[in-house]
């Protein structure tokens, strides 16, 4: 008796767990964003790209768009399918005596179409006061910011990037 209703119970998970061939899939795609940098660039180089990952993450689901987000590292030998933004980092360093500047080359593909951005930089002006972790926040926002309006501008032409 135990096996007969352990067999119909394991019957009736797998039929609601297993995927309905009416149901369409609703999956929105997904945006890869593939930070590639240099292997040796010194002790910051890991909290660069853990920075870049959750300020890019942050600022790209903030535009509401119908994309899931993925990020990952060292991935310049991805196949260009689906929808990818790879970003080339060469850093943050000073251009001026009281300036940061971002800079990355960016180049998004959809499906196998190249879209290249060329060299996107942000400049910041810290404050004297501000922390050094907040400068940084600060610029990989602004960046973060600059590609997201670039992505959309492609993505959703007729929404001008679906600014927030």
């Amino acid at each position: 008796m135990k096996i007969k209703t352990l067999a119909l119970l394991a019957c009736a998970l797998a039929a609601v767990a297993a995927p309905s061939r009416a149901e369409p899939t609703t999956d929105p795609g997904t945006l890869k964003i593939v930070v590639v940098e240099a292997l040796v660039r010194g002790e910051s180089r890991v909290d660069d790209y853990v920075r870049m990952e959750q300020v890019f993450t942050d600022v790209f689901n903030g535009r509401k768009w119908p994309l899931k987000v993925a990020v990952e590292r060292f991935a310049s030998n991805t196949p260009d399918d689906g929808t990818q933004l790879r970003i080339f980092y060469k850093g943050i360093y000073p251009e001026g005596p009281d300036d940061l500047v971002f800079h990355a080359w960016m180049i998004l593909y959809t499906n196998g179409v190249k879209h290249d951005f060329g060299m996107v930089n942000y400049r910041y002006n810290p404050r004297a006061s501000q922390s050094e972790e907040s400068i940084l926040e600060h610029v990989v926002r602004g960046a973060a910011v600059v590609a997201a309006d670039k992505v959309g501008d492609v993505l959703y032409p007729k929404k001008g990037g679906a600014k927030p």
